[in-house]
């Protein structure tokens, strides 16, 4: 069953329900609940479109840079599949999880999760991420499209293997060409290596990190700054605070396991996948994370990190070849 057929699916279903609760529901009442259902219902349409058009973007931008697609590892030549190994690989990685993430259907549910967390038009969201899923990066963003929410985005250049690994198209490279070409409007508000303590450190062919801080500063964006991880997590808070400008931020999305979103606590690893509603014991470590920090002040958490799982709660095919295709609504 294809996006669109599935999506139509869900609306009657929702109608049926509602005309057999006419005798209780007064007829505005149901009627004005049927009209939010169908603008739901086009946003997430509309953030599966935005995300299928960027990802031929992406793959444009990468043909024209002459950086093959490797059809071994990227069937549905999506092109945001990066390499086993490059000096930007951090971290081992699955190539079948960051393939199932470049799905456009992901955006869908990103939608349904800001949706689910009540935003609205205008809303701040803060988005940290690593290299490591840029197909959930775009989801995300695609979602806000479509939602027209305006996502604060910090991005740490280090990436698990077939992540946006690629040395000069990381995510800033990929985003920049989508700004570019009109389908995406947002900017990243500050880069950080990543890698080890969030420094650059760790990387599998340079423990010293050099290579990731050289490219998050030919980016030419802000630098997150601080001596420690903990100096780097209350950075960001800064940050994400000060692009608001006093404006509440209504979610944070963690994608992917970068040590300042994701914390290096136990704590951490208790955390379930998508819009989290229940949470371990809130650690007290200063290095306990963003998402535990944003927790703490009662903001919406998004958690995307295991693929497999995600997949499994939406009923998306892992790892498909090729991607389901997606029709007019």
């Amino acid at each position: 069953m294809t996006f669109g057929k599935r999506l139509w699916l869900t609306v009657v279903c929702g109608v049926l329900v509602m005309a057999g609760a006419g005798a209780v529901l007064k007829a505005p009442r149901a009627s004005g609940a049927l009209e939010r259902m169908r603008v739901r219902a086009a946003q997430q349409h509309q953030a599966v479109q935005v995300m299928a058009r960027a990802l031929e973007a992406v793959r444009d931008e990468r043909e024209r840079r002459r950086l093959p697609i490797d059809l071994a590892v990227d069937p549905n030549r999506t092109g945001i599949i990066g390499d086993e190994f490059t000096p930007l690989t951090t971290s081992l990685g699955d190539v079948d999880a960051k393939r199932t993430s470049a799905n456009p259907a992901f955006a869908q549910y990103l939608a349904l999760y800001f949706q689910a967390a009540g935003l609205q038009r205008g809303d701040v969201v803060a988005v940290g991420a690593s290299g490591s899923f840029p197909g959930l990066i775009l989801a995300t963003l695609c979602a806000a499209r479509a939602l027209e929410l305006e996502p604060v985005v910090i991005y740490s250049v280090g990436s698990s293997m077939y992540g946006a690994n690629l040395p000069g198209f990381t995510f800033v490279d990929m985003l920049a060409r989508l700004r570019e070409g009109g389908i995406l409007p947002y900017r990243i508000a500050a880069v950080s290596p990543g890698g080890g303590q969030d420094g650059g450190s760790g990387v599998l062919f340079d423990e010293a990190g050099e290579t990731l801080v050289a490219e998050a500063r030919r980016t030419g964006l802000p630098m997150v700054q601080g001596a420690t991880l903990a100096d780097r997590i209350q950075w960001r808070l800064r940050a994400y605070d000060g692009v608001a400008r006093g404006r509440p931020i209504r979610a944070f999305v963690n994608i992917g396991g970068a040590s300042a979103s994701f914390g290096d606590t136990p704590a951490s690893l208790e955390v379930p996948n998508g819009l989290v509603s229940r949470w371990p014991a809130m650690p007290g470590s200063p290095t306990r994370g963003l998402i535990f920090e944003f927790a703490a002040r009662g903001v919406p958490v998004i958690h995307l990190l295991h693929v497999r799982g995600l997949a499994k709660d939406w009923g998306l095919p892992y790892d498909p070849v090729p991607l389901p295709a997606v029709d007019p609504f």
